[in-house]
């Protein structure tokens, strides 16, 4: 019980850390204005970045279905004679 209190104190202390910067939260929002250009290009450059992230995850997901889907299938008969044992004619 100790620790889990001590890690919930430990995660609420170090959540002033994870405020934004004062370039991405600025004091354009109780302006009411748009945000200014540099934190619209850093924004893309993130959304960039986790499209990026995102596609090779997505490729190395789409890889292993489908080496999982073509481990389940059966030899064809062409490739069965291919791997035939051949130990027995020696």
């Amino acid at each position: 019980m100790k620790a889990i209190l001590f890690s919930a104190v430990l995660c609420c202390a170090s959540l002033t850390q994870t405020f934004a910067c004062s370039t991405c939260f600025g004091n354009y929002a109780d302006v009411g204005g748009p945000p200014p250009a540099n934190v619209q290009h850093l924004a893309i450059a993130i959304w960039a970045l986790m499209f990026v992230v995102m596609s090779v995850l997505g490729g190395i997901g789409a890889f292993s279905f489908h080496l999982w889907r073509c481990a389940r299938h059966p030899l064809e008969p062409y490739e069965q004679l291919i791997e035939e044992d051949l130990s027995q004619y020696e």
